[in-house]
């Protein structure tokens, strides 16, 4: 572990994942690193999660560092948001991630979870609805009484080996969004922001720094099959945390993990431990 001034640093390997985190503890740290105090994690996964051939590995890294970053908030009322469009491949992930969340149907079993109640919505973008994204996503989270919102989103990053490899997390509102231009103000909303990324594009101007591309992105035509695997891994990794009670096989099928296109499958050796309980 690392410490400057009001910074402090940590990596670990967790389930065959490197994971990185930030902590940004003090306002001065905070305009050093132009980012809000909080905690920034990052889990490297080696490989796109579409090839991934262990994806228990990244689901359970994921669910544990999850279930750290929401143990806080257990026995409140999580807000689940899949922000994005998903008429745009790259932009999908958040519907993607709702999609693949049966809450409705594990509402009705009557399961014991580490929230009172969760629940989970799309709320569109901007340039589809011509409505800010946080002023929907307000209105819910009042509606429905939220202790605390989970932003998921399609992020870009300027480092292309992260693109497809990393799944970014962070204790203080949302991510660096697909789409450039106003960023929205989470911390508006009154409640803990919490936001899960994975970068799907790079902006233009990184790869071609002589050219007139300052609104263009770049991506993989086959970002579909990235957009499909990160799906349905967070899918799980949410179900494990918030339902412990349920196994990681049981999450797997729920989660839609073992359908395809995803090219692999999860076959556990035995029954495993509960994650993110109480």
């Amino acid at each position: 572990m690392t410490y400057f001034q009001g910074i402090e640093t940590s990596e670990e390997e967790l389930h065959g994942c490197n994971v990185t985190t930030v902590h940004v503890q003090s306002e001065d740290a905070a305009k050093k690193l132009q980012k809000p105090i909080g905690s920034y994690i990052t889990i490297a996964t080696g490989t796109p999660l579409s090839k991934h051939e262990h994806i228990e590995r990244v689901g359970e890294c994921l669910a544990q560092i999850l279930a750290l970053v929401l143990r806080p908030h257990y026995h409140g009322r999580l807000c689940i948001c899949g922000i994005g469009n998903r008429d745009v491949p790259a932009d999908s992930l958040g519907p993607e991630v709702t999609r693949n969340l049966p809450l409705n149907v594990l509402s009705g079993l009557g399961l014991e979870g580490n929230f009172c109640e969760v629940v989970s919505f799309e709320p569109g973008t901007l340039g589809t609805n011509n409505i800010n994204t946080e002023v929907l996503v307000n209105g819910a989270a009042k509606a429905i009484g939220a202790d605390c919102l989970l932003l998921v989103d399609s992020s870009t990053d300027e480092e292309p080996a992260r693109m497809f490899q990393t799944i970014q997390l962070s204790t203080s509102g949302g991510v660096s969004p697909l789409r450039s231009g106003r960023k929205a103000d989470w911390s508006a909303l009154g409640i803990p922001v919490l936001s899960l990324g994975v970068p799907m594009a790079i902006p233009a101007p990184i790869l071609f720094p002589d050219q007139d591309v300052s609104r263009s992105l770049f991506t993989s035509v086959l970002v579909q099959s990235e957009i499909d695997a990160a799906g349905r891994m967070i899918a799980y990794a949410i179900l494990r945390v918030c339902f412990p009670t349920l196994s990681s096989a049981e999450c797997f099928l729920l989660s839609g993990l073992n359908q395809s296109p995803v090219p692999y499958s999860f076959l556990p050796e035995a029954e495993d431990e509960k994650t993110g309980s109480a």
